[in-house]
């Protein structure tokens, strides 16, 4: 599973900045609007310290993280719902992505044609994405509604829930604050609504505020609070910075700062959060390699990320936890001491567990 989150923002707020601190690309940014107009697209490797720690004990001949596409989207404008600036090309965009990295300005220094807002920044992106939503909604409507008349019981429950949504994108609410049941979720998918998608609100600051407690970022915290949303403060000209040093003469800026951790790393765990999601490795002698699945996932489901034969053969799963193998040194002491857990079918997959599948052929 490859996660997809998708940097979205208003014009020349630090997006492509922001994008350039998290892969390390050097995607041309600008001090003026649409400065991207294309997306920029980067798979990077998600910070994991586990993969080391595994590897200190089980020799192995290479680490393979889980990876992250980041891609770096235009700038929305005002207006976008109905075609102004990037338009339909960059709603298009956003419904690829899995989750919304919703990038705030909350420092001075760049054009823009209004004060630093935070506030009202992020009350005119999400009034574009409803709006383009509701226009969505009443589409679906329209469809359904022909054979709910007829009295198909399908029809008749999307027709529901599509106008249970549409009610809420009229009263300004984002769709994924309500609460929906799973089959409601289910019928809510094929919309590919923009707000639905998981958001994680990043305030970026300037380097004299790094821990977000100024007014702009609190202004974010509060927004996503009352969305129930997470949110992070990171200061992307100062992460830009830090990528492009290297061992000690990192370490003297990040000390200089009071930096104990690049924010990028911070914002890609919590995405992992933000959607759910959770790691399993796999360890031998080619290599040791990190997994992604979702939280709540059996074994079966696992092992068809490894290969999708796997899931159809799946046998029995052997396991153990990283913290075992750092306790106990090796495999074959796990054993002795009676941590390694053969599990079946029904098994939930629990955060850092390593992984032997048995499976037919």
């Amino acid at each position: 599973m490859s996660l997809s989150c998708g940097i979205v923002g208003l014009p020349n707020v630090g997006k492509t900045t922001l994008y350039n601190a998290i892969t390390a690309a050097h995607a041309e940014s600008g001090n003026y609007p649409y400065s991207t107009k294309e997306p920029n697209v980067a798979s990077i490797e998600v910070p994991d310290a586990n993969l080391a720690k595994i590897a200190g004990y089980i020799e192995t001949q290479k680490l393979v993280p889980a990876a992250v596409t980041i891609v770096d989207i235009a700038g929305l404008a005002e207006g976008a719902s109905r075609g102004e600036g990037m338009g339909n090309r960059f709603l298009a965009h956003i419904r690829e992505t899995d989750a919304i990295l919703h990038v705030v300005q909350c420092f001075e220094g760049v054009v823009r044609d209004t004060p630093v807002d935070p506030a009202k920044d992020m009350e005119v992106l999400e009034l574009e994405l409803a709006l383009a939503d509701h226009d969505t909604v009443l589409r679906g409507v329209e469809r359904v509604s022909k054979k709910a008349r007829s009295g198909d019981k399908d029809s008749i429950f999307q027709k529901t829930v599509f106008e249970r949504a549409k009610e809420a994108l009229e009263a300004g609410t984002q769709v994924r604050t309500l609460e929906w049941k799973p089959k409601e979720l289910e019928a809510l998918r094929e919309l590919c609504l923009l707000t639905m998608k998981p958001v994680l609100y990043v305030a970026n600051v300037a380097d004299d505020d790094l821990a977000g407690e100024g007014p702009r970022a609190r202004a974010v915290a509060a927004h996503a609070e009352a969305s129930g949303s997470q949110w992070l403060a990171l200061c992307g000209d100062l992460e830009c910075e830090l990528r492009r040093l290297e061992g000690e003469d990192r370490d003297v800026f990040m000390a200089e700062y009071g930096v104990k951790e690049l924010g990028v790393s911070r914002l890609i765990h919590a995405a992992y959060t933000l959607l759910g999601l959770q790691t399993f490795y796999t360890a031998g002698e080619k290599e040791v390699r990190a997994w992604t699945i979702r939280a709540g996932d059996t074994a079966p489901v696992a092992a068809g990320k490894i290969h999708t034969d796997f899931l159809k053969g799946f046998i029995r799963l052997e396991t153990y936890s990283v913290a075992d193998l750092v306790r106990h040194e090796s495999e074959h002491a796990i054993r002795a001491a009676g941590k390694m857990r053969t599990e079946g079918r029904e098994y939930v997959m629990q955060e850092e567990d390593v992984c032997h599948f048995l499976v037919s052929k």
